[in-house]
């Protein structure tokens, strides 16, 4: 999802780089350009055919603090208010629930993953043993009983979503942007060139990226994003939007034991940031 997010900011970099050119080439500046015009309620720019008009509805708070649990009622209630097509998919109970693995599957993969790592013959026969031993004693059947009624229970969700953000994610001691964080990597871009121009190719590069982000966000936090599915045939399968509302304007909080996370009104919230040096 994040590689196919990079790939489609990619081609509106293109786009973007061209609309920085003329803005430069023209002798226009960057820090002094009319605020109104790049909005967020009422985003144009009309130097780029990426560009679009969008306005974005009001959130009924302006920042709402999350635990992790995409059902929580002020959570949930987000993606209705947004909707559009990145969100049609959610309310209509035409998403597959995740499955539960069967226990011999994931033995399968838990052998091809763990196995490697034994370094002598003793560690590798106390392991098979182990695994052995889980499967016959019939605590591994129970066990699988027990997340085949949480996913009965959990209808409107994934039944591992609530423990992965808070065990998997909230609740990781480890230092979060080397162990946690997501980012991304832009290829050198051929079409951002400094030749006639006083700015530097960082300059350039930054702000053909910042506007490329910019219609994304735009895309996202209005809802018009199209849903993604998987599958070579039709119907192809849809995956779940949920975690799009988390991709801009949240910020994690840290807490004693676990974190929370806030998402903040787009529609309110319109700065950005840039760090230099």
């Amino acid at each position: 999802r994040v590689e196919k997010i990079v790939l489609r900011s990619r081609r509106i970099i293109i786009t973007s780089a061209n609309l920085i050119r003329n803005i430069i080439t023209n002798n226009s500046s960057i820090a002094s350009m009319n605020s109104t015009r790049y909005n967020t309620t009422q985003a144009t720019t009309t130097s780029s055919p990426t560009a679009t008009t969008t306005v974005l509805k009001r959130w009924p708070a302006s920042m709402i603090e999350s635990n992790g649990d995409y059902t929580a009622e002020a959570e949930s209630q987000l993606e209705a208010l947004i909707g559009g097509p990145l969100y049609e998919k959610q309310h209509n109970n035409s998403l597959p629930l995740l499955p539960v693995p069967q226990v011999k599957d994931t033995i399968a993969k838990l052998m091809d993953t763990a196995l490697p790592l034994a370094e002598n013959e003793a560690e590798r026969t106390s392991f098979l043993n182990a695994v052995k031993s889980f499967e016959q004693d019939g605590f591994a059947m129970e066990l699988q009983q027990r997340l085949v009624a949480k996913r009965q229970n959990t209808p409107n969700s994934s039944w591992l979503a609530l423990w992965w953000n808070q065990m998997g994610y909230l609740q990781v001691r480890d230092p979060v942007v080397v162990n946690v964080s997501y980012f991304f990597h832009l290829s050198d871009d051929g079409t951002v060139l400094p030749a006639q121009s006083k700015y530097s190719l960082g300059v350039m590069r930054g702000a053909a990226a910042l506007v490329a982000c910019a219609e994304i966000r735009k895309e996202v936090c209005s809802g018009s994003m199209p849903h993604e599915a998987i599958g070579r045939k039709e119907p192809r399968t849809p995956l779940c939007s949920v975690a799009f509302k988390y991709m801009f304007h949240a910020c994690r909080i840290p807490k004693l034991e676990q974190d929370a996370y806030r998402i903040y009104d787009p529609s309110v919230y319109t700065h950005c940031i840039v760090a230099r040096k």
